[in-house]
């Protein structure tokens, strides 16, 4: 069985049936390969997903998207994993983390919110 990785169809990893390819295993492989053959520092095919997420946050992406697209409950959930991430200075980051949070109603740094329990 061989795999190919292409631009010509809608998944990244296919097989030789031309069908996606799911096993975390052998697309890590194929991951770690692409990386260092563009010289890129390998990771984690999951550490991706932190990349994605923070990025999109920093950038301004509209959280609630954001957080549809990880595929969690709340956007609260999204901005307490994800938002760690955002290089800024403390008080910048903790401002613009609690302008998203009050948008929807949550206080994010609030100890006794629902995400704690």
């Amino acid at each position: 069985m061989y795999f190919e990785i292409t631009s010509n169809y809608e998944f990244v990893f296919i097989s030789s049936q031309k069908k996606p390819f799911y096993s975390h295993d052998i697309i890590n492989l194929r991951l770690k390969k692409v990386l260092k053959a563009n010289k890129i520092q390998v990771r984690k095919l999951y550490n991706l997903r932190h990349t994605f997420a923070s990025q999109l946050i920093a950038a301004g992406e509209d959280i609630t998207w954001v957080s549809k697209t990880l595929g969690h409950k709340d956007t609260q959930t999204t901005l307490m994993y994800y938002t760690k991430f955002i290089k800024k200075g403390e008080d910048e980051r903790l401002e613009k983390i609690s302008k998203i949070g009050a948008n929807f109603g949550a206080n994010i740094f609030d100890s006794d919110s629902k995400a704690d329990k």
